[in-house]
């Protein structure tokens, strides 16, 4: 099979270019505004007249007019608003039918790489390692060059249904190339290496795979009750119920279920349910967080001081966006682009007037470098540096970890080597800052190691100004700027590749120091106070694990914790299942009064609403079990230390007799 891949790479580089000649020969063979609508109007797709009810006309239903022969930009009658190219948004059709052939190069350019790990040299657990590294690039290319191509938005969905397939076939392929017994053999083989390495982070991954794959599991429960069911009926058709074994006799569902789903039970109910229930909670807190509250909320907002800022004078507003950016800055969530990707939004409107577009934009990113230093200042000095002292604190961000103490020897070094500006310009804003200051390095070389971040900074600013500068028009109709559009997509493609470029530097960077530089690390002092703090931790987490231990836990806990984990799972699904009926569309260039009909809560449809308060409900619950949990390990170990404390006093009284006998005897 491996002799596969060179076939296969030729014919998807051969499609890719010959759809790439195509679509770049002719402005009527590109993915544009204007190609969409007339591709949607000659498909026959419906307009969606019921939510956009001013945007019916006499025009195949719609109040404009597009030139199926003519790229140029739609004809609106006199009071059709320009919202009105939305009605055509749920209509894939076409674009499916046009990015078809890219989709099956990449589909060629997956298999060609993939054939060549069939029958490999390595051991299982390289090959799993190298095709998963590889698997990912792929995947982020795959973004790339959809982006360049002018399609990002629309060919998101289409991507993620291509890599889910794309997987499970590769996973079906993986399967077949090998024998029975050897697929059973090197399972086996991966499986104890993963858990001999990573057994502590078992419970972890546990929690990924229950949020994310639990109504799966149902859906097979369900099957395998009526696959039973059936063989219960002794069909001639049906296979035989085989006896029940020895390790099978005390698992429920004996009679309801096949044997391969009471094994499934059986394991599972050996997990540790409560840590791995708690990592599940937490790991859809995190999505939820970041994928809804932070990025939907955080558009909303810019959004809303976009429009704001729009006819101030340009002092104003630099000092009104520094204001709001160092706000921004110092929320742990919130990373640095989208700040940037406003800043080059707003200054270029702002500035036009008086800079002109390419001063502006040069000034968006010098406040952007400004911005980033200053924010990189508050969060070292005035919160890691007076954090500093807390030993909770200390002991929270692990100070005493090999992986931390690694990032102190890096960033400690003298000079700007790649090791150090990866870290700094790679790592997450708000932690690498803070953890700056707590681990006290000094602040002028890491602020001289941020500045290198302008290799993020000025394609992203470009991005938002573009961005804006693509959606100006003449008095004509036609845009101002043709290039602007495509120009954005290509400096968001590159601001992406270079933020995903300096973090693969920063773990390789890392890794790198904690393999080779042990001893040097080893070196660095321990931080006796948190030392102290973790000693008293490992026993903490020894009595928090007995109290939570499943079968001790008493019911009403039991059952606020499942139901919070089924709260938190059905609103992470909705929310991305059902995104389009849980918020509506809406972008940084977006304005409140047009899209959301003048209310910001409509950025929130009922669905959304609904998935909100699921997601609340699942965090109160969620809280009562965990200050339960805390009381519990508190009072066992008040119990300990009461227990310690007479143990002591008892054998201090035992050891005063003894030498009161001892006195008597000697008189």
């Amino acid at each position: 099979v491996p002799w596969l891949s060179g076939p296969l790479f030729f014919n998807a580089v051969a499609i890719m270019t010959l759809w790439t000649y195509w679509t770049f020969y002719s402005d009527t063979h590109e993915w544009t505004e204007t190609t969409r609508l007339a591709d949607a109007q000659v498909a026959g797709c419906v307009p969606d007249i019921e939510t956009y009810p001013e945007c019916d006309g006499e025009f195949d239903g719609v109040c404009f007019e597009v030139d199926t022969n003519n790229p140029n930009p739609p004809k609106f009658d006199k009071d059709c608003p320009e919202i009105c190219i939305d009605v055509y948004d749920n209509c894939s059709n076409m674009f499916i039918v046009w990015v078809g052939p890219f989709l099956v190069s990449l589909g060629l350019l997956f298999l060609s790489f993939f054939a060549t790990f069939l029958r490999g040299t390595g051991t299982v657990e390289q090959e799993a390692i190298r095709f998963t590294k590889i698997w990912f690039f792929l995947l982020f290319v795959m973004w790339i060059a959809s982006s360049l191509a002018g399609a990002g938005a629309g060919v998101s969905v289409t991507l993620a249904a291509l890599t889910l397939s794309a997987f499970i076939a590769s996973a079906i392929l993986l399967a077949f190339s090998f024998t029975h017994a050897e697929r059973e053999e090197r399972v086996t083989q991966l499986w104890m290496n993963l858990i001999e390495k990573y057994d502590q982070y078992l419970n972890i991954a546990k929690g990924l795979l229950v949020v994310t794959s639990a109504p799966v599991f149902i859906i097979y429960i369900a099957i395998s009750f009526l696959n039973q069911s059936v063989r219960n009926i002794n069909l001639p058709c049906s296979k035989k119920t085989r006896t029940t074994s020895e390790s099978m006799k005390n698992v429920i569902g004996e009679g309801l279920v096949t044997e391969e789903a009471r094994r499934l039970i059986k394991e599972v109910k050996s997990w540790e349910l409560v840590e791995v229930f708690t990592y599940a909670i937490y790991w859809g807190t995190g999505f939820m967080t970041f994928t809804v509250l932070a990025a939907k909320f955080t558009t909303l907002f810019l959004s809303w001081l976009i429009e704001q800022t729009k006819d101030m004078e340009i002092s104003v507003v630099t000092g009104i966006l520094i204001g709001v950016g160092v706000i921004m800055f110092l929320l742990p969530p919130v990373p640095g682009a989208p700040i940037y990707l406003t800043l080059g939004i707003v200054m270029v409107p702002v500035g036009r007037d008086t800079l002109g577009l390419t001063y502006s934009i040069f000034y968006a990113m010098g406040v952007s470098l400004v911005l980033k230093l200053f924010a990189t200042f508050l969060q070292q000095k005035m919160i890691g540096g007076l954090l500093q002292s807390n030993v909770g604190i200390r002991q929270l961000v692990g100070i005493n970890t090999p992986l931390i103490r690694a990032f102190k020897l890096v960033l400690a070094e003298r000079g700007f080597g790649a090791a150090k500006v990866s870290i700094l310009c790679g790592g997450p804003d708000w932690p690498t800052s803070v953890l700056c200051g707590i681990m006290d390095l000094s602040l002028w070389p890491i602020l001289v190691g941020t500045i290198p971040v302008l290799v993020l900074i000025v394609p992203t600013v470009m991005a938002g100004s573009f961005t804006y500068m693509g959606s100006l028009k003449l008095a004509s109709g036609q845009p101002e700027f043709s290039w602007a559009g495509t120009a954005a997509t290509i400096s968001a493609a590159f601001a992406a590749i270079v933020l995903f470029g300096f973090m693969l530097l920063a773990a390789y960077y890392v890794e790198q120091t904690m393999r080779e530089r042990g001893d040097e690390i080893a070196e660095i002092p321990i931080d006796m106070e948190v030392k102290k703090l973790d000693d008293e931790q490992v026993l903490r987490n020894k009595v928090y694990e007995e109290v939570t231990e499943w079968h001790v836990v008493p019911g009403w806990a039991k059952f606020s914790l499942v139901l919070s984990l089924i709260c938190m799972i059905m609103s992470c699904y909705m929310v991305q299942l059902f995104q389009e009926d849980a918020f509506t569309p809406y972008q940084l260039t977006y304005t409140i009064d047009r899209h959301l009909g003048g209310d910001w809560k409509n950025l929130v449809l009922p669905l959304g609403w609904i998935a909100l308060l699921l997601f609340g409900v699942s965090l109160l619950l969620f809280s009562f079990v965990v200050i339960w949990a805390k009381r519990q390990t508190d009072e066992r170990l008040k119990q300990s230390v009461t227990s310690r404390r007479s143990v002591v006093s008892v054998e201090h009284v035992d050891r005063d007799m003894g030498v009161s006998i001892i006195s008597v005897g000697s008189i």
